[in-house]
C-alpha cells in the first residue's frame, strides 16, 4: 500500500500538506519519473491504475500536474513542487470562507437550538479565560447592527484584564469592526478615564453614560446581547455566568433603558 512504513521518502510530508495517502503517492512517483503514462504511475506508486486516473485528475484541479497528447498516448508531468504553496494558499482561503460561514450560522443554530425550549439556561465560566471565552461567544454571536447594553466597573473590570486600550486590536475594536452597537453605563474613580471613556466613546461605536460609584458599588459587569445575559464577576472568584432566555433578556433590557434615561 502507499502508506506501507520506507515506501516514498516525502510521503508523510506531502500528507501533512494536506494531500491524501494515494495524492502522496502518485505526486511523488511522478516528481521521480518526470514524465509518464498512466500505467507507469500505477506501478511506481503502487496505487491501482483505475484509482491513479482519479487521482491525477485531482492533483490536476489544484495544479500540481499537466499532461499533453504524444504519439496517441497521454503522459502526465508534474509541476515544480513550489506549487504546493499554492495548494496551501488555497486552504486559507477556504478556511477563511468556511469561519464566514460559521459566523454567520452560528446564532441561527443557536436560536434554532432554543426555538423548542424556552426554558432558561445558564451556562459558567471560570477565571480570565473563561471571561474571554464570554466575550467572544458574545461576539460571534451577534450579528451586525445589534446593540449591546452593559453595565461596567471599569475599574475592576481593568484589574482583571489589564489597559486594553494599549493593544493593538483590542476588544472593543473587534466589537466595532463588526458593527455591533454599545450603550454602557459605567463607573470609575478615575476622572482622566471617565473623561477618556466619554470622548472616545463615537470611535468605538458606543454611547456611554457615567454613574458615580457611590451610586454602583458593584464589582461586576453586565451585558445584555441579543436573547443572552452576560454576568462577569471582577473580583474575588473571577468568573461569570451566560443566561440564555428570551424573556430575561427582555427585561433586563427593559431595565437597563430605564436606568439609561435617569442618566439623560
Amino acid at each position: 500500500m502507499a502508506s506501507k512504513k520506507g515506501f516514498m521518502p516525502f510521503h508523510t510530508e506531502l500528507k501533512k500538506l494536506g494531500l491524501s495517502d494515494k495524492e502522496a503517492a502518485v505526486y511523488q512517483a511522478l516528481l521521480e519519473l518526470g514524465e509518464a503514462t498512466v500505467q507507469q504511475i500505477a506501478q511506481k506508486s503502487k496505487v491501482a491504475r483505475a484509482t491513479t486516473y482519479l487521482i491525477l485528475d485531482a492533483l490536476m484541479k489544484v495544479g500540481l500536474v499537466t499532461h499533453y497528447e504524444h504519439d496517441d498516448k497521454t503522459k502526465f508531468i508534474a509541476e515544480s513542487p513550489t506549487q504546493l504553496k499554492r495548494l496551501l494558499d488555497r486552504q486559507q482561503e477556504e478556511l477563511k470562507s468556511r469561519q464566514a460561514d460559521l459566523g454567520r450560522l452560528l446564532p441561527k443554530l443557536q436560536a434554532f437550538i432554543r426555538s423548542s425550549d424556552q426554558r432558561p439556561v445558564v451556562r459558567y465560566f471560570s477565571g480570565l479565560e473563561g471571561l474571554k471565552t464570554m466575550r467572544s461567544e458574545m461576539v460571534q454571536y451577534s450579528t451586525h447592527k445589534d446593540i449591546w447594553y452593559s453595565l461596567s466597573p471599569f475599574d475592576y473590570l481593568r484589574l482583571v484584564f489589564g489597559d486594553e486600550t494599549r493593544g493593538q486590536y483590542t476588544y472593543a475594536d473587534t466589537r466595532a469592526a463588526k458593527g455591533i452597537q454599545h450603550k454602557v453605563i459605567f463607573t470609575t474613580l478615575s476622572d482622566k478615564i471617565r473623561q477618556e471613556m466619554l470622548r472616545t466613546a463615537k470611535k468605538e461605536r458606543s454611547e456611554r453614560r457615567f454613574v458615580p460609584p457611590e451610586r454602583f458599588r458593584s464589582t461586576s459587569g453586565m451585558t445584555i446581547f441579543r436573547d443572552r445575559i452576560a454576568i462577569a464577576t471582577f473580583s474575588g472568584q473571577v468568573g461569570g455566568v451566560i443566561i440564555e432566555s428570551p424573556s430575561v433578556a427582555l427585561m433586563m433590557r427593559e431595565l437597563f433603558l430605564f436606568a439609561w434615561e435617569c442618566l439623560e
